[in-house]
């Protein structure tokens, strides 16, 4: 900075430093004329405004900082900025204002500056003969007071403060400093930083002090609660809160054993003795001294049992967000946080997490079910997802879900031991399905599902009473991977030019038609209009509903090879009999969001046992239905927000999504509840119910070793 930059005012020759700040004339006219009569009170010749003009902060009011509390404290090293409007009111003479008159102090002329820094012990000298010397004490304000005056302080012992020292003596603790010098304003200054060392936090000023205790809140001034929101603490306080409603902080343990260091009987040097298990710490202070039988034990945590709280809430706050612990663990021990063991999270999740998921699950599809009984139609929507790709999977899952709804009523787990092959599980899984809705008093009307034969077979043969329908995305993504094959070829590339159209004439037929025929004579007139003949033989759809076009090269030509290959997939006799059983109403594209879902708590690359697995299901099941009825998100202006996606399966093609409101979680904190309140308490009941959950053997139990 030039070395014209200094304070104005004369007798003032500041410069920016820490401490300091220099502050431009204003360019408001009516402020800046107010800064001038200011500096022309105390300058005898004239005053001329340069751009190197400057006024130091010395010569502001506290309230005229917008961060005066903030480096005062230390929050921040930040220069000084002033608040709109300021205007200077202080005239310092040298470098200390005059000396103010207040009780106990003794009057006299400004010390002058101190050109030493504060020796480790906090004593302070000044030049002044005719000052008194008195003696002050620093120690920790969690000590007995008896017939003292006491300043109290929290800060450590690398803070340095600016104070104003009464005559009285002031004794803090059993130490004894040395003579302290009665100034008017003793200034505490830092000692030179080394060019090796960050700098630390600006210097502490104290206002002058008239009573006998102050004590300073080190909290960032941002955080301290309101008036409102103050505790006051010679009140009763009220109950204490259930563990799991407790907030956590994150405490250092170095901090927290200096809290423990001093006996607050007598003040001297105590024993600390620490035990930790898991996240719970146990400290048990103990007075060294002969005299002094002080003793006492603090936990940070309370005990249910000789359970910790905190030990419990991590284990199932893991399990019930779906987190992985391993993948927790390496967070909490990169930050060198201590942690509960994996074998101790693997008791706690057997012992009283997996009963709390199992009882919570079976709570909500007791009400989902008491709810479709009511209903005289039920059409449901039925799929399975394998834990893993091909036939090799170890589980099947098997959901059903209500399409009214969109809400899963029933979870099947099929093991791969169970049935015969990995493509009997999907059978399977509806068969317990349907026999669970059934004895649960549900009807179920309708039934959508995909085009697996052996479901086909086994709902037309065993449950004819049921209007069985299927997904129209399945048998779309069929025939769009045999378009695509099919357009590879010679003299088939205009194919490619109508996939998305026959896609869309597809959903078009099952949805707009009153019954299967109807949407079989929509679907048959597709090969017509692809030859630009838009006039039909069955009369329940005599012809085209679309304008006349006159787009002459998008059409394909009769009689030509890709005409004979589109028949040969799109209207083979099969395909013909699926068009007629398609859902005209409901389709299972909920269901697959719902397997999504479950990839966040139970994803493929990681083996489960069958309880860990199923629970995690059920997990995946209450987090779905919770968040099932959101609704599309809206910007601030109210309007709906949509989203275009370029998705790798569509290869380039864009999608559109509608966003949704964000979603909640509020069975994480009814599992909490479940947990801490009734499993804890008498967890026999419950480790029973899960124990009567029908567990089949290990899946390499059925092979015999060969001798």
């Amino acid at each position: 900075m030039p070395s014209s930059r200094k304070c104005v005012l004369p007798g003032c020759d500041h410069v920016q430093n820490r401490s300091v700040s220099l502050f431009k004339f204003p360019k408001n006219q009516h402020i800046k004329k107010r800064w001038i009569n200011f500096v022309k009170s105390h300058l005898d010749g004239e005053l001329r405004i340069t751009s190197n003009t400057r006024l130091c902060s010395d010569h502001f009011t506290q309230d005229s900082f917008i961060n005066f509390r903030r480096r005062q404290l230390g929050f921040t090293d930040n220069p000084l900025l002033l608040v709109n409007g300021a205007e200077p009111t202080i005239y310092r003479l040298g470098l200390h204002p005059p000396v103010v008159q207040t009780t106990g102090a003794i009057i006299g002329s400004a010390c002058p500056p101190m050109s030493q820094s504060l020796p480790a012990t906090r004593e302070t000298e000044c030049q002044c003969d005719n000052m008194q010397k008195v003696t002050r004490e620093v120690g920790c304000q969690t000590d007995l007071f008896v017939g003292k005056t006491t300043v109290a302080t929290q800060l450590s012992k690398n803070t340095d403060s600016q104070a104003t020292v009464a005559t009285k003596s002031v004794a803090v603790g059993n130490t004894t400093s040395k003579l302290l010098p009665l100034c008017s304003s003793t200034t505490l200054k830092r000692k030179a930083v080394s060019p090796d060392r960050p700098p630390k936090r600006s210097l502490l000023e104290f206002p002058s002090f008239q009573e006998s205790v102050i004590s300073l809140n080190m909290a960032d001034p941002d955080d301290l609660p309101s008036m409102s929101e103050s505790v006051d603490t010679t009140s009763e306080q009220a109950p204490t809160k259930p563990p799991q409603d407790m907030v956590k902080y994150l405490i250092f343990e170095e901090c927290l054993l200096e809290l423990f260091q001093i006996c607050p009987s007598c003040s001297r040097v105590c024993k600390v003795i620490k035990f930790v298990k898991g996240t719970f710490l146990s400290v048990t202070q103990k007075c060294l001294h002969q005299s002094c039988s002080y003793t006492r034990e603090w936990k940070s945590q309370p005990l249910l049992g000789s359970s910790p709280a905190g030990n419990l809430h991590l284990s199932a706050a893991i399990y019930y967000t779906g987190s992985s612990f391993i993948q927790t663990n390496k967070v909490l021990n990169a930050m060198h946080v201590r942690t509960i063991s994996r074998m101790m999270h693997r008791n706690h999740v057997h012992n009283y997490i997996l009963p709390s998921v199992l009882h919570k699950w079976r709570s909500h599809q007791t009400d989902l079910l008491e709810g479709l009984k009511q209903s005289e139609t039920v059409s449901l929507g039925g799929d399975m997802r394998a834990d893993s790709p091909g036939h090799c999977a170890k589980y099947g899952s098997y959901s059903m879900m209500d399409l009214s709804t969109s809400k899963i009523v029933d979870i099947q787990l099929v093991q791969s031991n169970e049935v015969e092959s990995g493509v009997r599980m999907e059978k399977e899984g509806l068969i317990r399905s349907l026999e669970f809705l059934e004895k649960s008093g549900v009807k179920v009307a309708s039934l959508v599902t995909d085009r697996h034969t052996q479901v086909q077979k086994f709902v037309r043969e065993q449950k004819p009473d049921i209007d069985h329908f299927y997904d129209v995305w399945h048998l779309c993504k069929a025939l769009t991977k045999k378009m695509d094959a099919m357009s590879k070829e010679k003299d088939c590339n205009k194919v490619k030019m109508w996939r998305k159209s026959i896609k869309n004439h597809l959903y078009w037929s099952a949805s707009g038609s009153s019954n299967g025929e109807e949407t079989v004579a929509k679907w048959t007139s597709l090969l017509n209009h692809i030859q630009n003949v838009h006039v039909h033989e069955n009369p329940l759809f005599p012809k085209c509903l679309h304008p006349p076009s006159t787009d002459k090269n998008k059409w394909l030509k009769p009689a030509t090879k890709a005409i004979y290959k589109l028949e040969k997939v799109l209207m083979n006799q099969r395909v013909l009999c699926d068009v007629k059983k398609l859902s005209p109403l409901h389709q299972t594209s909920a269901l697959k969001g719902f397997h999504s879902v479950i990839l966040r708590f139970a994803p493929k690359n990681v083996a489960f046992s069958y309880l860990g697995m199923l629970c995690r299901l059920y997990l995946a099941a209450l987090h779905f239905n919770e968040n099932s009825g959101r609704t599309q998100a809206r910007t601030a202006a109210g309007e709906l927000q949509f989203k275009i996606k370029f998705p790798k399966a569509k290869r380039g093609e864009h999608a559109v999504s509608m966003p949704k409101t964000k979603y909640s979680t509020e069975y994480v904190t009814e599992l909490t509840d479940i947990l801490f309140n009734e499993v804890i308490q008498d967890p026999a009941p419950f480790v029973a119910d899960m124990k009567a959950v029908a567990v089949p053997g290990f899946p390499c139990s059925q092979y015999e070793q060969l001798v």
